[in-house]
């Protein structure tokens, strides 16, 4: 018992020590902002999703216009998308650049070259950044984390408004 207690705490620094050093991508909230704020909020569930085999699990994706499909989308666009997995929870941060004001963002069910049906709302990065939480279904969450391959990140504008930059998820 007082080894699984003192594992336990070393897990919680380490987590702690990490959530230091952590981007502010990953900053523990349940709305969604825009913007470029600095720091890290240390909500209860942090430590359960940094990836420490204790819960939680990170896919990214690099958007870009020429992955859009059916296309096409901005060609200048370029993108990236952090997403943090949790039980039944999905949070994205989102960064565009060279493309116009986003006006929607969303996870998509899809493969590699094919267009599918939207399965997560985000918020748009309007100003070029964003960060949203959305409750989802465990199941979802679960096959989010297992088969990233299998889904996308997309964000439309006016000028594009089938999407103007995606990029699948990966490990």
């Amino acid at each position: 018992m007082r080894r699984q207690l003192s594992l336990l705490f070393v897990s919680t620094a380490a987590a702690l020590m990490f959530a230091g050093a952590a981007p502010a991508a990953f900053a523990h909230d349940n709305g969604s902002h825009h913007g470029g704020g600095s720091g890290i909020g240390l909500g209860l569930d942090l430590d359960l999703d940094l990836g420490l085999g204790l819960g939680g699990q990170h896919r990214y994706s690099q958007l870009t216009g020429k992955a859009e499909v059916p296309g096409p989308g901005d060609p200048d666009g370029r993108g990236q998308a952090a997403v943090r997995i949790s039980r039944d929870k999905v949070c994205v941060s989102l960064t565009v650049r060279k493309i116009q004001t986003a006006t929607a963002a969303h996870i998509h069910r899809g493969a590699k070259g094919a267009a599918g049906p939207v399965v997560v709302n985000l918020a748009a990065p309007s100003d070029g950044t964003s960060y949203s939480c959305a409750q989802v279904d465990r199941a979802l969450a679960k096959e989010i984390a297992n088969k990233p391959g299998q889904f996308y990140v997309n964000v439309h504008n006016a000028e594009y408004p089938a999407g103007a930059v995606r990029g699948q998820l990966q490990r």
